[in-house]
């Protein structure tokens, strides 16, 4: 854990240093606090040259040992590519690379963090995705391809500027529930009916980002609220949701992007899904 030091401009300074750093290194900005950020720093730093090249699809890298999975993710990449391309509405702006860890330990060590997958400035799969069945595993690929093929149109900084739930829900509607396949529709409605839900903000930042557990929030939860007010922007007016997402993959900011898609902001997009998600619990009852 990393401790600050209040002496006057020591602040100041260390948090200059996490940011030259992740611009040297190319770090996803939401990252930059304390071990997290360390251990995120050592593993963008990590070398993929142990990984081999699938004979099946030249796209797909694995360490030693993890060669089954490889060959699962080469059979069904080209299909989750497409399907993200579709629904992002833009080609990837430079050549998919998925990498495959052969332990649980291995991912760590590449990515930083102990979950399942991620994007740091390559896409890693931890080997414990492929404890899911298929589609689950698919799930997880094409989530995590969402984000890389927006990360490589916008790099770091400029995604950053883009909040965490619009990055998120994106993905999990992108790739049709990855991230939130634990949770229904039918349990998502049942906790914003209630008042549990997250308030979406219009920008991501540098350093802090707002995350689940700022609205008391299980990850998978918040993933999959995030997904349905992206799913409702679409339902509204599908010409208007590809603006949206065109218009943010070429840098605007989100309030900019949504003014020029919906000619609204987000508080008044906002209140309408919380209406139409009222309208749909009143149905299923």
């Amino acid at each position: 854990m990393i401790y600050y030091d209040y002496r006057p401009g020591t602040v100041f300074k260390t948090k200059l240093f996490r940011l030259f750093a992740l611009a040297v290194i190319g770090l996803p900005l939401a990252i930059v606090t304390g071990c997290t950020f360390m251990r995120s720093s050592g593993a963008a730093l990590q070398s993929t040259d142990h990984f081999i090249v699938s004979s099946d699809d030249s796209r797909v890298l694995f360490e030693p040992g993890a060669k089954q999975y490889a060959e699962k993710i080469a059979s069904y990449l080209s299909t989750a590519i497409q399907q993200v391309e579709e629904k992002q509405y833009r080609p990837f702006a430079a050549p998919v690379r998925v990498y495959i860890c052969s332990s649980p330990e291995s991912f760590t060590r590449m990515y930083g963090s102990d979950v399942s997958a991620g994007v740091l400035t390559k896409l890693f799969l931890s080997s414990r995705v492929f404890n899911e069945n298929d589609e689950i595993t698919k799930l997880y690929l094409m989530h995590e391809l969402s984000h890389l093929h927006l990360r490589d149109q916008l790099g770091n900084y400029k995604m950053s500027r883009l909040p965490f739930w619009f990055r998120e829900g994106l993905a999990t509607y992108v790739s049709g529930g990855g991230g939130a396949h634990t949770v229904s529709e039918y349990e998502a409605i049942k906790f914003i009916i209630t008042d549990k839900y997250f308030v979406p903000n219009e920008r991501g930042g540098l350093v802090f980002q707002n995350t689940p557990s700022d609205w008391d929030l299980q990850p998978q939860m918040f993933y999959r609220q995030s997904e349905m007010f992206m799913k409702y922007l679409a339902s509204l007016n599908e010409n208007a949701f590809r603006q949206l997402l065109l218009s943010a993959q070429n840098g605007d900011l989100l309030p900019v992007a949504l003014e020029k898609a919906y000619n609204k902001n987000l508080e008044m997009l906002w209140e309408g899904f919380l209406l139409d998600t009222k309208i749909k619990a009143h149905n299923l009852n």
